[in-house]
């Protein structure tokens, strides 16, 4: 039974400020919580940017990251450097991917950041904005700046301050959050978009490119980007990759920095105390080259300013050449033979200075053979076994750029092989003599060895290159002997027919054409350059296998890991492997003795599939065309090199070097740059 209610003593009258209902507050906080919402939105960085701009003309974009001004051991004059190289560039636009100042830790890293400020954080940010912000953002070259990311200004934002406004003030800078998108819009309606961080999800000791790689590679391809570009770790690698199945190319930027880069400066001693690398220098750069009419887009990045500002010169060049219709008619006056500068390279052997791998060598195959009881001399025994080389010097006498095509898996003899696009490939190869070609790997199938017309496979490899003494060019370098050349089968007879007794395969090959064999990590030395006197050596490392390296999602690794651990005098270039991905990429090294820029490049397939992936596979490949242009040099200091990675962009890149040197040498550059269409 319910008991009764007592009487109250206490009854409220009225109170002031007077009570609401529920559903009023409830009201309220809607409001307050979404105009607090629209609040923080504008208190933060945007998740994408579009920037247009005013022409046509190819632009580059280069990465500034991680200045920390404001630190003891950060290099005012490398910022300066490429505060200048913007500036002077009327086509190059500039992100900013963070940690511009060095901020302050609020104790969590007191010897090794805090204490080693030589301004305190209000300084930093006025400086920062005086010095480089001001002169960037009056000269309309800002892209935009990455926010709202966990390092140096973020360690400030704790204390409640939005760092990256109070950095920017009210110039005209556009804060992008940490993993948003900048759009660059070109006037015919063109977008280039690209992702931007300072410090991207995951990351790796030895990749500096597999965070922003994972994302990309997670993301759907209609909505990926065209480009990443990141910071924070102070390790700089550039690369563009071809993935298998995939309609686009993808590149990417991790920037260096300038603190503690300066060898005649004081080190970092927040990464020296983690026993972190020696910081990397930054210049890291892509030049976009926008889509027009039929021609896809094509982005070259740049690890460094000389590369970067080679390649701008000579995109811009082509460019102007293209309007005025002039491309054919000056590339053909280059190599005029009475009134150009050469009609194509001088290709060498210097004797006494190569490296036979003797114990490389094939076994010679049996002289007799005995097929249903009657005994068959073998032809292909008496073939000279060539031994591949070890070493490989070539010397190049040019002054003109050389393009070195790097040709490999054809699988010739396969159902699925890539000969006849191939060789309508080697017939514009040979219109052109200053492109050169390297053949790597699985050039002929696996299980070539087992067919019983395994010679027929092989006089196609040699027609490809053309027999020796009858070929009307000379641009094949060598020829690798891989594991297809190695397989047991060809040491037994497929048949009764002569043709179909045990060869040496490779060096049937070798001496049908009369090149050179290599094998797995052989070293090819080229010296490139005019004249008889000295030159720039570029030394290439070819690799067939990825011995246990390889990785199906990052094509260069496998390239990385030989360079890194097998490879003990690191050369110039590392190109090879066998995955199903291509890809090139540049790294620093400050201990190579050729170039602190070394490269890696993972070749596509010209067959219809894959083999490496297990048997009955029909993935197909990434597609092939990947080269490196080599600039003719006097010294090693003159080392410049271009990785490009499809047909179109080796034919573009090299058309537009060819003209940039090779109207220099004949005095046409500025009557080209100012002539009227």
């Amino acid at each position: 039974m319910a008991q009764k209610e007592t009487d109250k003593l206490l009854r409220t009258v009225s109170v002031y400020p007077p009570d609401r209902t529920n559903s009023e507050k409830i009201k309220d906080y809607r409001f307050h919580h979404e105009t607090g919402q629209r609040l923080e939105i504008d208190n933060r960085g945007k998740l994408v940017v579009t920037q247009e701009v005013p022409n046509m003309v190819p632009k580059q974009i280069i990465v500034l990251s991680d200045w920390h001004l404001g630190s003891k051991v950060s290099d005012l004059d490398a910022m300066d450097e490429l505060l200048a190289y913007v500036l002077s560039n009327p086509d190059v636009l500039v992100i900013f991917a963070g940690d511009e100042i060095e901020g302050w830790s609020n104790g969590k890293h007191s010897q090794s950041i805090d204490s080693k400020a030589d301004a305190d954080a209000q300084t930093q940010l006025e400086f920062m904005r005086m010095m480089y912000f001001e002169p960037l953002a009056n000269a309309g070259r800002i892209l935009g700046m990455v926010s709202e990311y966990w390092a140096h200004p973020g360690w400030m934002a704790e204390t409640t301050m939005n760092t990256w406004r109070a950095m920017i003030g009210d110039l005209d800078i556009k804060l992008i959050q940490n993993g948003g998108t900048l759009i660059l819009k070109f006037p015919n309606g063109y977008e280039h978009d690209i992702k931007v961080w300072h410090n991207p999800p995951r990351g790796s000791k030895f990749d500096e490119l597999d965070g922003q790689r994972v994302v990309m590679q997670n993301t759907s391809e209609s909505s990926r980007p065209k480009g990443s570009v990141a910071g924070h770790i102070h390790r700089m690698q550039v690369a563009e990759e071809v993935y298998a199945g995939a309609k686009y190319k993808v590149y990417y930027i991790s920037a260096g920095t300038v603190k503690g880069t300066n060898p005649n400066g004081p080190t970092d001693l927040y990464g020296t105390q983690l026993g972190l690398s020696m910081p990397e220098p930054q210049g890291e750069v892509v030049t976009i080259i926008p889509k027009k009419g039929r021609r896809e887009d094509m982005n070259i990045p740049s690890a460094n300013l000389r590369q970067a500002q080679t390649a701008i010169d000579a995109v811009t060049l082509l460019d102007r050449v293209e309007q005025l219709g002039k491309r054919k008619e000056l590339l053909e006056l280059i190599r005029d033979p009475k009134k150009g500068v050469e009609t194509g390279p001088v290709i060498s052997y210097p004797i006494g200075s190569n490296r036979l791998g003797a114990r490389y060598v094939e076994d010679r195959p049996v002289g007799k053979v005995i097929v249903g009881g009657e005994t068959i001399r073998n032809p292909y025994s008496k073939i000279e076994m060539k031994a591949p080389y070890s070493t490989l010097n070539l010397d190049i006498r040019t002054q003109l750029p050389v393009a070195l095509e790097l040709v490999a898996n054809a699988r010739i003899g396969s159902t699925l092989e890539g000969f006849k696009d191939l060789q309508g490939f080697m017939r514009e190869v040979a219109e052109n003599p200053h492109r050169l070609v390297l053949f790597l790997r699985n050039m002929i199938d696996k299980d070539a060895g087992r067919l019983s017309d395994r010679i027929d496979v092989l006089d196609k490899f040699v027609r490809l290159i053309g027999k020796e003494g009858e070929r009307t060019n000379y641009q094949t370098l060598a020829i690798m002997m891989c594991e297809s050349m190695r397989q047991s089968a060809w040491k037994g007879k497929v048949g009764k027919e002569p043709e179909q007794l045990p060869v040496a395969p490779a060096s049937y090959v070798a001496t049908e054409t009369g090149i050179p064999l290599i094998h797995h990590l052989s070293l090819l030395k080229l010296s490139i350059g005019p004249g008889d006197g000295r030159k720039t050596i570029y030394p290439v490392v070819a690799a067939d296998k990825a011995e246990g390296h390889g990785s199906g999602s990052k094509p260069e690794w496998a390239l990385q890991r030989l360079y890194d651990l097998h490879i003990h005098e690191k050369p110039g270039l590392v190109v090879g492997t066998h995955m199903a991905n291509a890809g090139a990429a540049t790294f620093y090294d400050g201990s190579n003795a050729y170039t602190k820029f070394p490269m890696l490049v993972a070749p596509g397939w010209w067959s219809k599939a894959v083999d490496s992936i297990g048997k009955g596979n029909v993935k197909p490949g990434a597609e092939p065309g990947q080269a490196v242009i080599f600039m003719p040099g006097k010294a090693q200091e003159d080392y410049l090199a271009f990785p490009t990675v499809s047909r179109e962009e080796t034919e573009y890149m090299h058309d537009a070097l060819m003209l940039l040197k090779g109207l220099k040498i004949l005095g046409l550059t500025d009557k080209v740059l100012k002539k009227t269409r």
